[in-house]
């Protein structure tokens, strides 16, 4: 049965009424970001900025996008309209330069020539920072981190406002959706700003087949959230709960991946919370046909704040998993200090990795790809000794590794070189015989 948005009329707060209709535009920045996030200098980034018209009223005539970059003039996009409900995305590459930096962009500036139902909102800013290079960056924490973030991003879009106006709370609600769906859709486009960074000897590596899976994977999640978005801006809950036990499975499909040695298990507890959305979008839908029960009103308050529950559950859970991956990385020593810069080659270099007993390093020239380096396998931790056979530069790494109860382990990352003359010997401990598999 399909139940029109007018028949909702009857389930929220007393005292409804309908939005003002103006018929005026209102241009908004509604997001600014630049990815890929953890930036260094000299990565190639973009710097993303949304604009919409959330007004009563088509945005008819020209006006300008202003992006600024610490209070200077980065780039200017001129439009020419922007209809009512509709958004576009601008798109700006920039070389990433070392310091914290302001990014602000403004639209209908400097002239606001475009009359709007509000003017205040016309602009956004945001503040990041951008790292000197990495003397160690480990890809595999870079890919954990990029699904984490959008994770995260996209529990926060989920939540809304509720309004006195039923219809302003159901588009409150359908927007936040959207958003949800929008973020989940970023994978794509980080995952290839990420691969940028990855030498060529290892960008074939079944690290990034698993992060293009998982891509397809948020894909899917966003197809189901844009759907539910759809149904419930037209009040057919039927097909809103067929679309929402759609996202159950592909939730609990990420909830059984495993990608960079992190598993993403704990997405159960957000599984949990949405299995709450659905029951109560059930009662809703039965009470709408005519079911006995509590009042509509109580049961739609409770959806909605549920359904929010359920983005801070999915952030809190993304936030946990990052947190995993970054226990679980291999830490690079130079003496008995964590590594701060390139790695100096009159000293030893030590690897420590949790849960492993056993490991090897290769390392890799970034340009041509060929290994130059393949070093013993050894264990519970590991020291490289060159004896002045690399050059200064920065190099790929791959360690192979292996746990206690026999599990192989992979990471991929890039590791600085200065060299300095020759090393000492390393004074080894026993280690376990033998590690299977190769590169």
């Amino acid at each position: 049965m399909r139940v029109g948005v007018l028949v909702l009329v009857g389930i929220v707060l007393a005292g409804l009424g309908v939005a003002g209709q103006s018929g005026l535009p209102d241009l908004i920045v509604k997001s600014v970001r630049v990815s890929p996030g953890d930036l260094e200098e000299g990565q190639a980034a973009l710097i993303r900025a949304v604009i919409a018209n959330v007004g009563q009223g088509d945005a008819v005539g020209s006006f300008d996008v202003i992006i600024e970059l610490n209070g200077q003039e980065l780039a200017t996009r001129s439009f020419f309209e922007l209809k009512k409900e509709r958004a576009a995305e601008i798109q700006i590459p920039w070389k990433a330069t070392v310091g914290t930096h302001t990014l602000t962009v403004s639209v209908d500036a400097p002239f606001s020539r475009i009359r709007e139902s509000s003017e205040s909102n016309n602009k956004l800013s945001l503040q990041f920072t951008v790292s000197p290079v990495m003397s160690v960056r480990s890809f595999n924490l870079d890919i954990v981190k990029l699904f984490g973030r959008i994770l995260d991003e996209t529990g926060i879009a989920l939540h809304f406002k509720l309004t006195d106006s039923i219809f302003t709370s159901v588009d409150n609600a359908v927007r936040a959706i959207n958003d949800a769906a929008a973020a989940l859709r970023n994978a794509s486009l980080e995952l290839g700003l990420v691969r940028q960074l990855v030498p060529p000897a290892l960008a074939a590596d079944t690290l990034y087949r698993d992060a293009e899976a998982l891509v397809a994977l948020y894909e899917g999640m966003a197809e189901s959230f844009e759907r539910i978005a759809v149904m419930l801006s037209i009040g057919n809950f039927d097909a809103v709960l067929e679309n929402a036990y759609l996202l159950r499975q592909k939730l609990v499909a990420l909830s059984q991946k495993t990608i960079a040695d992190t598993s993403f298990t704990l997405i159960q507890s957000a599984i949990a919370q949405f299995d709450r959305v659905i029951a109560l979008a059930k009662e809703l839908r039965d009470l709408l046909k005519g079911a006995q029960g509590r009042s509509q009103y109580e049961v739609a308050v409770e959806l909605f704040n549920a359904f929010m529950a359920f983005g801070d559950e999915l952030s809190a859970c993304s936030q946990a998993i990052v947190k995993q991956a970054e226990a679980h990385a291999a830490q690079f020593y130079q003496g008995e200090e964590t590594l701060n810069g390139a790695y100096n080659s009159k000293r030893s270099l030590e690897i420590r990795w949790s849960r492993t007993i056993l490991m090897r390093l290769e390392l890799y020239d970034l340009k041509s790809g060929k290994l130059v380096l393949c070093s013993e396998e050894m264990g519970p931790w590991l020291g490289l000794v060159t004896n002045g056979s690399l050059s200064t530069g920065m190099y790929g790494y791959r360690l192979v590794g292996m746990t206690k109860h026999g599990v192989r382990r992979i990471e991929l990352g890039r590791l600085q070189i200065k060299q300095s003359g020759s090393i000492p010997p390393l004074v080894r401990q026993n280690v376990p015989v033998g590690m299977a598999g190769g590169h």
